[in-house]
């Protein structure tokens, strides 16, 4: 039935379902700029301070492009900011010696692609001196030396790194018991690749990309990346133009995307053949794209255009060819699709290609809206965004894509340069999504200094008292313009430096502002009362009246010593930082403080709510991946208010919970602890 419904005359229609289909999977107009804007911020407000560190760090891969599949995973590229690869000794008159390494590329006798990298004055750097090999009395970086050499020096960085282990170019490890992440340590090129100098013609020929576009790709320049070709002489680089594909896959208008996306998942649940990456879908898709500008790309084409691309990978394996992008005679099949593998692989991808595209039914993904459409024709399919994704849904997006910007300050002196690079943002750019997440970083900005502060500030004395003024002064600041729980630092901080009445002062603030009904804590909100107060409000306001996120604290600093033991353990763990539900926080504090002052009753009050607040939440107030802390923060009250069986009982349900935050050592510490006393 279905295979006689897909005539050609249906596609349309059907491209139509597939898109509103694929937008729900992939996102909407909408929410792929948000996701974009937000990592194009936090990278922009980062560079300075990196640049002052002496590395750059770029996301790539799928979810910088603006996915966010299941398989998407972090891809992170790191490259020394004073170590130059150029492409011919002309340019080393565009760098100062001896403040920048100078190094050039050199591909004779090398498979298209890849060069050899020789050091033409010295390195300050350790780790690269200890990559160089002697060739012919010249020294040359070594990328097998060199990635084994970060590979080592990234897994000592931090305990939770112990475990990551060399994948291609990439120190990979898991983040969180579910993402991969795969960074990558490389060298930068200002200078666009000689060997890519034919691409740049054949861009402005076929018209694509625009020329703003191409302007913008070829003066970022490249990259070269740790990793040989199969004939694996260990001296061998690839070129890599990861940050040229990424802003190819910016230009895209949305059914482009949609179509790449739609492709990632064909590949993943259709073909599902080890031999073929995504990387390969990207290239066939750029492909097409630039090789044929009478290509319509709207809702009701997607599955024809997708077709195309299909026709083409089947073209290509059947040649055993899959010429670069950007370098054609890069075949980037010349080892993967051959003999008997190249044969298989033919005969499965042109069985579904007989299939028609009703090949697309086999997609778990896919299947629900091509056959809802197929075998309902009256379904009427709108494929405008209001119809796809509401105002409310959309704010829970960009908040959401906000909480995961990771922020803070490694050193005081960073803090002039961020706050320039703010304000300097602020000015060029207007769009909502980058200034909302302009201003959350702002408030991280604030809040992290300021900890960094305190945790440096020495013994007590004038000068501390005048720093003090200071911290506080920017926790103030950014309670205003941040989140509505970005008050509760500022509660913490007056805790920490014993002033009781004035922590439970905010805590009194917090507590107001946080119960009212439109508030959103992720995806929990009341809809219709969250409607009825935010609409025409921008998103500055919004995230300052009515959102609230979860509580940081970061590894580095000691907010309150009740947490530092956590603190310790999680980051022993692998874990950064501790992630704590804002209300169990705020109820902590009431406890502590009440506490302090000797209020019995109200210290007790406060450890009820807080007992009663985890007895009854469905995931409302405390997700559930984060009753591991919440539970341990309860058993800590307990244990101060001196109900030592409820404590006792709390760690231990603690040690039950989801171990997001990694800290079941810290709860049979306190256990114990109880159980010795």
């Amino acid at each position: 039935f279905f295979l006689i419904s897909l005539k050609m005359d249906h596609i349309p229609r059907l491209s139509e379902a597939v898109y509103v289909g694929m937008c729900r999977k992939v996102g909407t107009p909408s929410e792929v700029r948000i996701r974009r804007d937000v990592v194009d911020t936090k990278e922009l407000m980062e560079r300075p301070v990196r640049i002052m560190n002496g590395l750059h760090r770029m996301i790539s891969g799928s979810d910088r492009e603006g996915f966010r599949l299941k398989t998407s995973d972090i891809d992170l590229m790191f490259w020394p900011s004073d170590h130059k690869v150029i492409c011919d000794l002309s340019q080393i008159s565009l760098y100062r010696i001896p403040q920048h390494t100078v190094i050039l590329m050199e591909w004779e006798d090398l498979p298209p692609g890849f060069t050899r990298l020789k050091l033409l004055t010295d390195s300050y750097s350790a780790n690269v001196r200890s990559s160089c090999v002697n060739r012919n009395g010249e020294q040359y970086i070594s990328s097998d030396l060199f990635r084994g050499v970060f590979t080592e020096f990234y897994r000592n960085s931090n305990p939770g790194l112990q475990s990551c282990v060399q994948h291609g170019p990439c120190a990979s490890y898991v983040f969180g018991g579910v993402l991969e992440c795969d960074n990558a340590f490389c060298l930068g090129s200002d200078n666009w690749p000689t060997l890519a100098s034919a691409w740049i013609e054949r861009c402005r020929q076929r018209g694509w990309p625009s020329d703003d576009v191409l302007h913008d790709i070829v003066r970022s320049g490249s990259h070269v990346v740790p990793i040989s070709s199969e004939h694996n002489t260990g001296d061998e680089w690839r070129i890599s133009f990861s940050q040229a594909e990424q802003k190819l896959v910016y230009s895209m208008n949305h059914v482009q995307f949609l179509c790449y996306g739609l492709l990632k998942i064909f590949l993943k649940e259709v073909i599902n053949n080890p031999i073929l990456c995504s990387y390969f879908m990207k290239t066939i898709l750029f492909w097409v794209i630039q090789e044929d500008a009478s290509l319509i790309w709207t809702p009701g084409n997607l599955l024809s255009n997708f077709w195309r691309c299909f026709k083409l990978l089947i073209c290509w394996i059947h040649r055993a060819e899959c010429p670069n992008f950007f370098i054609p005679q890069n075949n980037m099949f010349r080892v993967k699709v051959t003999g008997a593998s190249q044969s298989l692989l033919f005969d499965q991808v042109y069985n579904l290609y007989c299939k028609g595209i009703s090949c697309l039914l086999l997609s778990p993904t896919i299947r629900p809206y091509l056959s809802r459409a197929i075998l309902n024709k009256t379904l009427v399919i709108r494929t405008d965004e209001d119809s796809m994704i509401s105002p409310v849904k959309l704010d829970i997006h960009i908040f959401s894509e906000i909480n995961e910007i990771n922020f803070s300050v490694l050193d005081i002196k960073e803090f002039p340069d961020y706050m320039i690079e703010i304000e300097k943002f602020i000015r060029e750019r207007q769009g909502p999504y980058q200034l909302v997440s302009t201003q959350n970083i702002t408030s991280a900005v604030l809040i992290n200094t300021a900890w960094y502060i305190t945790q440096y500030a020495g013994p007590c004395n004038k000068g501390v008292i005048l720093i003090s003024d200071k911290v506080c002064h920017m926790l103030k600041i950014a309670s205003q313009i941040g989140y509505v729980s970005d008050i509760l630092y500022l509660a913490m901080y007056y805790y920490r430096t014993c002033r009781y009445e004035q922590s439970l002062r905010c805590l009194q603030r917090a507590q107001e502002r946080m119960s009212v009904p439109y508030v959103m804590y992720k995806a929990n909100v009341n809809v219709e009362m969250y409607r009825r107060a935010m609409t025409g409000v921008s998103l500055s306001d919004k995230m300052r009246k009515a959102v609230v996120s979860d509580i940081v604290l970061d590894s580095e600093y000691t907010y309150i010593d009740e947490l530092l033991l956590e603190q310790t353990v999680s980051y022993r763990n692998g874990r950064s930082a501790l992630y704590i539900p804002p209300v169990v926080m705020l109820h902590m504090l009431s406890v502590l403080n009440h506490h302090r002052l000797r209020h019995t009753l109200e210290s007790h009050q406060a450890l009820q709510n807080l007992q009663t607040l985890l007895l009854y939440d469905v995931g409302v107030h405390v997700p559930v991946y984060l009753r591991d802390i919440s539970y341990q923060i309860l058993g800590i009250c307990q244990h101060v208010c001196g109900d030592y069986v409820g404590a006792l009982n709390s760690y231990q349900y603690s040690q039950e919970q989801d171990p997001y935050n990694k800290i079941q050592e810290a709860s049979i510490y306190r256990i114990q602890r109880l159980i010795q006393n």
